[in-house]
């Protein structure tokens, strides 16, 4: 069907999405060590970042709410936000399925699951039980992370506060501080829609009328997966600490790609030319897989840019984030659909 990947670059101001510990009154933004690029080499760095996991929790809720407006089935666990994805015995039974007991009954177990919970389908889960059930998340994101090549756009500074009581400042007026961070943000998305409403086992005992029933789900689950998807991008909804210190956040650019014959990953957006970089991979990609006899792969590439990233290439870019994903949405759906 296809493999899609989207990365993006994004202005955020005065942020505090990703946070660790408390020491003391402060409340500490994550930090984490990153490779920067210098004259002479590379050095490393300790820079702002944004967890790969508050991301990833983001698009999951993302597909709680797709799954209820579709009528697609969801966990107790899942409805409630609380991805634990069937890790043990008694969260299988909280559902009515019961362990696996030999190896041959891992993919019946695997596709119980997914009849049972749309999010265990797109975003994977491990049972860890005596024979244990795994299935791959169908999307993957990493952290999001200053671009390194724009080092110097990116800062973390301690804010302070005070919660104001005048007429109890002895037990109540509280001062505290938040550290609260700056940058251009890049991250990348992957999802494979290939393998989503289909058991990753590839052996096992089969149940003709469950798989069949999955089968059946599949184009809703694809629909539901690529929605959330643009609901990701058009609001940035990844992160903690957003009702009172919503950051300023606006998308640059974006570049994006719909494959098929092959899992074409869009360059990392650690500066404007990461636009240029993929059309020209995904060119000489598909030129040489063609010269190898391994059939030439369609890649398509879809461009939003705010920033000039696009400048003097000949590729279509559009006007706003939700345009070029919807006009990748569109492509992924009919692929499904056939």
């Amino acid at each position: 069907m296809g493999f899609i990947s989207i990365a993006a670059r994004t202005i955020m101001n005065l942020e505090s999405l990703s946070g660790v510990e408390t020491v003391g009154n402060l409340a500490r933004h994550r930090t984490a060590p990153v490779v920067l690029p210098q004259a002479d080499g590379f050095a490393v760095r300790f820079l702002p970042v944004l967890s790969g996991e508050s991301l990833a929790h983001a698009y999951q809720e993302l597909l709680v709410e797709e799954a209820k407006n579709r009528g697609l089935p969801l966990s107790e666990r899942s409805k409630r936000g609380e991805f634990l994805k069937f890790a043990d015995d008694e969260l299988l039974k909280e559902e009515g399925l019961e362990p696996p007991q030999k190896e041959e009954d891992i993919r019946r177990t695997e596709v119980k699951v997914l009849l049972r919970d749309y999010v265990a389908d797109v975003g994977g889960f491990l049972y860890a039980g005596e024979i244990p059930v795994k299935r791959t998340s169908c999307f993957q994101v990493g952290y999001a992370i200053p671009a390194i090549w724009e080092r110097e756009a990116a800062a973390l500074e301690s804010q302070f506060h005070v919660r104001f009581a005048p007429s109890d400042p002895e037990r109540y007026q509280i001062p505290y501080n938040v550290e609260v961070g700056s940058a251009i943000y890049t991250f990348t998305f992957n999802l494979e829609l290939d393998r989503i409403g289909r058991p990753s086992t590839k052996f096992g005992d089969v149940d003709q009328d469950e798989e069949a029933q999955l089968e059946r789900s599949r184009v809703e689950r694809v629909r539901g997966a690529l929605s959330a998807l643009v609901k990701f991008y058009s609001h940035l909804p990844f992160g903690a600490k957003r009702s009172r210190f919503l950051p300023n956040m606006e998308l640059l650019s974006i570049v994006a790609s719909f494959s098929r014959g092959v899992k074409f990953v869009v360059s990392p957006g650690n500066e404007r030319s990461f636009v240029s970089a993929t059309t020209k991979r995904s060119a000489n990609l598909a030129e040489a897989l063609e010269r190898l006899g391994a059939g030439r792969p369609d890649i398509k590439i879809f461009v939003y840019d705010k920033e000039g990233a696009a400048k003097g290439l000949s590729v279509v870019t559009y006007s706003t984030p939700e345009e070029a994903l919807k006009i990748l949405s569109e492509e992924a759906l009919r692929e499904a659909q056939r």
